[in-house]
């Protein structure tokens, strides 16, 4: 099957158009309000863990999965029950996360792609200026995304994660283009999908 509309038009706006989407104090109010109700209805999940781990995707590139993972994520982190909450951008085949946060000096960072391959002992995990939320990179471009998000190395992480934190947030390619996100399904309590309206 050819999806020959993914190609007409670019998936994303600039860098700075799109980071203008992430949560400030510009943000309408009903758009903060859409995300309070996300948060809660993420809350009074039937998850037994301590830590809860979500990814989100979407059907195909451009769809806003990113804006929910970082805004979600900042909700989580920013309400009164101060919960400390871990953003893991698992895209290692174009990775935004970064960029969308205006942190571009750690555009580079070794993150996740370093980990999974045994590169770096522990996950290089980068403090925000919000309050309460990490980030781990993606790092570099990896040649086998898919390989290093099935393998040991990503039970290793979880495991950390689930000492650290209370909330974990994949963010996780489009499931109609790779299959990345799928290989998280045994590891994580559930499957978030932002689609275009």
């Amino acid at each position: 099957m050819k999806f020959d509309f993914l190609r007409k038009n670019k998936a994303h706006a600039s860098d700075r158009e799109d980071a203008a989407r992430i949560l400030n104090d510009d943000t309408p109010f009903a758009v903060r309000e859409a995300y309070r109700a996300l948060c809660t209805n993420i809350l009074y999940l039937p998850i037994a863990d301590k830590c809860k781990k979500i990814a989100v995707t979407s059907a195909f590139p451009g769809e806003g999965k990113t804006f929910v993972s970082i805004n979600l994520a900042i909700t989580l982190s920013s309400s009164s029950e101060k919960r400390k909450v871990l953003i893991v951008d698992a895209d290692m085949r174009k990775s935004r996360v970064m960029r969308l946060l205006k942190d571009n000096k750690y555009a580079k960072a070794n993150g996740l792609s370093e980990f999974l391959a045994g590169l770096d002992e522990t996950p290089n995990v980068i403090h925000t200026e919000y309050e309460n939320l990490d980030v781990l990179p993606s790092g570099a471009e990896a040649a086998n995304p898919a390989g290093l998000l099935h393998s040991s190395k990503m039970q290793e992480l979880i495991a950390y994660a689930e000492e650290c934190y209370d909330y974990v947030i994949f963010d996780t390619p489009p499931v109609n283009v790779v299959s990345d996100s799928l290989l998280l399904n045994e590891r994580i309590n559930g499957y978030l999908i932002a689609t275009r309206a």
